[in-house]
């Protein structure tokens, strides 16, 4: 390990300028002028701080001696060196102190102990001596008693650093400053008649290393012109030569001491990002470095364009007048330091967006070697430059036009309204117009309402001065084909299709007597609206009769009724055959016709009508029996009703005849009045004739003869 040593004299009571903070320790060493005597230190010191006294050579005509201290000890200010020695003997002319300084100790490690010895004499004093290493890590200071001259180095090497009063009584000191790995001894030549000797010091060397700056603490990132302050140690107590740089761009130094440097950002040529080296020099040269990020201001914006044809001509691009010129390519990085808001620049240069007009910073890179330019400001006015596009086009529920969503407020140049296309071979854009209420919306009005079953886009080819923003350059919207239109409408299309039945509801199976309904339900495709008496023409039995309309228009539902009439019958189902207007009509809302084409009507097979009422009879009777039977003809009639006397008996037809059993009566005539229904519920006809009840037949007429009954005392009544 290389260490570096200073040899300076300071005559005892002298003075020494110790650095502030420095690592290093001071070696004194005292040497005697020669003669016969005894010289030792009884003490050193630097101003206030004593030495440490580490070693003691005692001979019969010369002494030495080694003391250590820690400079950073030393309190400021102070520089004398005292010593004071003990001396014994003739031949006294002088005593030399000399501080050697050793640098690359670490301040924060403790001061080392001695583990060098008091060496006892060797003689003879020609030859070689070897000393034992503890270490591969070692710097050795030796301080010996040379009459003659001073020792020279062997392996390992030794730095030899002498006294100025060097004479014929020399002394010296060794520094190692390279020992190498796994040495475990060291050798001093020397060659001199009289009798010498020497002290060994010992310091481990592990630690810091050498001496100089220290970069503790440094900011993560920094932006051009920003303040940042880095700290550590060993900086020195002023800048004087020294400086700091970032990516090898010297910064520019507002203050500067011993633990600490706070500089402005200069970016210079350097690229924004990570990695960043940066680097402190002292005055004396010594360096250290660590990473630091530049970084943009990114308070409003920050961005990186690549140029394609920039405009270089036009004042108001970042383009113009620049060195070496822009060509595409080339890319201009900006910041928005001042948060102008929103700032953007195009591929040409201009500045394409910004929500307030001011300053802004920026540079390029030229795409040919690789290397950005310097920063330089630019200022964004209000100017647009950018032509405004369509951002949604929508037709509204109503279908009345097409709302066209602009990205930026519009209006219409001299060119005028025109250039408006619609994708409908039945429908074209009448007229174009910027909305009253919100100008980045432009209307277009469609030649016939829009329906829900409209598909469309929307084209549109610039006259030149026509739909533009509102710039104080107006920028034309530029030609376009085939913008999608979102279609909102709820409106129907045209109605040109006359209403169709989609069924016929018949009647439920059954017989159905004269008087009853059958009724008829035509369904639609849609709302039907009825004038006059439509009717559904009916078959019953081979006669044709109609249903006529009865309720339902302004639906999709419509009734038609037809009563039974007495003398309809079919016993098969009767059959419906068409539909006629009958005089009127049917229509749907939009005025078109009813087709009258019957779909899917009902089963009537099991429609059933009887209008044929039943004839029934009662046959007259004249008759001696008391408790007569009266008969009659019953027809098809499944019931009758025979009243005889005001008494009423329902006799059961069978085979088209009925009888009926009568009580005992008086003699007398009785009025008898029959009446009947058929299954389906036809009345018949009310027949009559007359019972009478005698007590004997009038000659000629033929009648029930009384039975012979067992006579009794019966009294018939006579009738007045």
């Amino acid at each position: 390990m290389s260490q570096e040593g200073t040899l300076v004299e300071v005559t005892n009571g002298g003075s020494y300028t110790a650095e502030a903070g420095s690592n290093r320790i001071v070696v004194f060493y005292l040497q005697s002028d020669g003669g016969t005597n005894t010289n030792a230190f009884d003490t050193a010191s630097f101003g206030a701080q004593p030495a440490t006294i580490v070693g003691q050579n005692n001979s019969d005509s010369e002494m030495s001696g080694i003391a250590i201290v820690k400079e950073a000890d030393i309190p400021a200010g102070a520089n004398a060196v005292t010593v004071t020695h003990t001396e014994t003997g003739v031949g006294e002319d002088a005593i030399a102190v000399h501080a050697i300084t050793l640098s690359g100790r670490d301040q924060a490690a403790a001061l080392p102990a001695t583990t060098g010895a008091e060496a006892a004499a060797v003689t003879p004093w020609t030859g070689t001596h070897t000393g034992a290493l503890l270490n591969s890590d070692i710097a050795l200071c030796l301080a010996g008693v040379i009459p003659s001259r001073s020792p020279t180095a062997s392996a390992p090497p030794f730095t030899l650093l002498r006294g100025a009063n060097e004479g014929t009584l020399a002394g010296g000191a060794l520094l190692a400053e390279a020992v190498p790995a796994g040495a475990a001894s060291f050798d001093v030549d020397w060659s001199n008649s009289n009798a010498g000797s020497w002290v060994a010091v010992e310091f481990p060397v592990t630690g810091a290393g050498p001496s100089g700056p220290s970069l503790d603490t440094i900011p993560s990132t920094a932006y051009p012109g920003q303040s940042r302050t880095v700290s550590g140690s060993g900086f020195g107590a002023t800048q004087g030569t020294g400086g700091l740089t970032i990516g090898g761009v010297s910064q520019t130094i507002t203050s500067w001491s011993d633990t600490s440097i706070t500089l402005t950002t200069v970016l210079g040529a350097n690229s924004y990002g990570s990695g960043k080296t940066i680097e402190v020099t002292t005055d004396d040269d010594d360096t250290d470095s660590g990473t630091i990020e530049l970084v943009a201001n990114t308070a409003g914006g920050f961005g990186v364009v690549t140029m394609s044809s920039p405009n270089t001509a036009d004042e108001s691009s970042v383009a113009y007048g620049a060195t070496p010129t822009v060509v595409t390519g080339d890319q201009f990085e900006w910041e928005d330091f001042n948060d102008l808001g929103n700032l953007a620049v195009g591929e040409t240069g201009f500045v394409t967006n910004v929500d307030a007009p001011g300053i802004f910073r920026g540079r390029f890179r030229d795409a040919s070697d690789g290397t950005w330019g310097s920063v330089n400001t630019f200022t964004a006015s209000a100017t647009d430059e950018t032509a405004p596009t369509i951002s949604s086009a929508s037709v509204p529920t109503a279908g009345n036009n097409i709302a066209v969503q602009m990205d930026e407020s519009m209006q219409v140049g001299a060119g005028g309204s025109g250039g408006w296309t619609i994708s409908l071979g039945d429908a074209t854009v009448t007229s174009a117009a910027v909305d009253g209420s919100d100008d980045t919306i432009v209307n277009l009005t469609p030649s016939r309402t829009l329906t829900d079953e409209d598909t469309l886009t929307i084209g549109y080819t610039q006259p030149g001065d026509g739909f533009q923003d509102q710039a104080d350059t107006p920028n034309d919207l530029a030609t376009l084909s085939g913008q999608a239109v979102t279609n909102n409408s709820t409106q129907q299309p045209p109605d040109v299709t006359g209403p169709v039945t989609q069924s016929v509801g018949v009647p439920t199976a059954g017989t159905y007597a004269t008087g009853d309904d059958l009724s008829f339900t035509v369904n639609w495709d849609e709302a039907v609206t009825v004038t006059g008496t439509p009717a559904l023409n009916l078959d019953i039995g081979g006669t044709s009769r109609q249903a006529d309309y009865v309720s339902g228009s302004g639906s999709s539902a419509l009734v038609f009724t037809y009563t039974v009439q007495a003398g309809d019958e079919d016993d098969n189902g009767i059959a419906v055959s068409s539909l006629t207007l009958e005089g009127g009509t049917l229509q749907d809302v939009s005025s078109n016709n009813a087709t009258l084409t019957l779909n899917s009507v009902g089963d009537t097979s099991g429609v059933l009508v009887d209008g044929v009422a039943p004839v029934v009879s009662i046959n007259a009777l004249t008759t001696t029996d008391i408790t007569p039977v009266v008969n009659g003809s019953a027809g098809d009639a499944t019931s009758l009703t025979l009243v005889v006397n005001s008494v009423t008996y329902n006799p059961t037809p069978s085979g088209g005849t009925w009888s009926q059993q009568l009580p005992e009566l008086a003699l007398d005539t009785y009025p008898m009045t029959l009446n009947g229904q058929d299954a389906a519920g036809n009345d018949a006809v009310e027949a009559t004739a007359t019972l009478s009840v005698v007590a004997e037949l009038p000659p000629g007429v033929i009648g029930r003869v009384k039975q012979s009954r067992p006579r009794s005392n019966r009294r018939y009544p006579a009738r007045v």
